[in-house]
């Protein structure tokens, strides 16, 4: 159990990793529809032009450029990938939310044995991982991380000091990280 709790994270994260690689590679190697064609009413005849007496096109002759749509297609492209990145972003906070979220099981564990080291050593841990998380969370999400991280660091200061009620205090930073991870998008 205790090694499926210490792989979990890893596994997540690279299986995120592989479905955004597929899903950018899918999406950036599509090939751009064509652009329809004008196309004169069935009842119309266009003129063709005369042929003209001139210098024949050599086979070195460069084609002429068309107009295409590519400084659209570009900023489209450019809006997808900062969408891309920006759901990558939250996706990594999620990530590192889960791992506080696991650690602090891990320190609720340790607090029941009684093993106040290795509960001030997790809680560590939970903070890294919450300032992880702080650094690819959303703007909204980044004032409750702070709190939270406050918490965590009170806790920890008050481990040996003030020992009755922590398992309750690490109830409510774990309820806050679930009610953090689980808030609509």
């Amino acid at each position: 159990m205790r090694l499926l709790r210490a792989v979990l994270p890893h596994a997540i994260t690279a299986l995120a990793a592989v479905a955004l690689t597929l899903g950018a590679q899918r999406f950036l190697s599509s090939p751009a529809p064509p652009a329809p064609q004008p196309t004169a009413p069935a009842g119309l005849i266009t003129p063709t032009p005369s042929p003209t007496v001139g210098v024949a096109p050599t086979a070195g002759a460069a084609p002429s450029p068309q107009p295409t749509d590519a400084p659209l297609a570009a900023a489209v492209t450019r809006q997808e990938v900062i969408d891309l990145r920006v759901q990558d972003d939250r996706l990594w906070a999620a990530i590192y939310l889960m791992r506080a979220l696991n650690h602090l099981a891990d320190a609720e564990a340790a607090l029941r044995m009684n093993d106040f080291a290795r509960v001030e050593q997790i809680l560590t841990t939970i903070d890294d991982a919450l300032e992880q998380a702080y650094a690819r969370a959303a703007d909204a999400d980044r004032d409750p991380i702070v709190q939270i991280r406050r918490d965590v660091g009170i806790i920890r200061e008050d481990l040996y000091l003030r020992p009755e009620g922590m398992d309750a205090r690490l109830a409510r930073a774990r309820q806050a990280i679930m009610t953090l991870i689980e808030a609509p998008r």
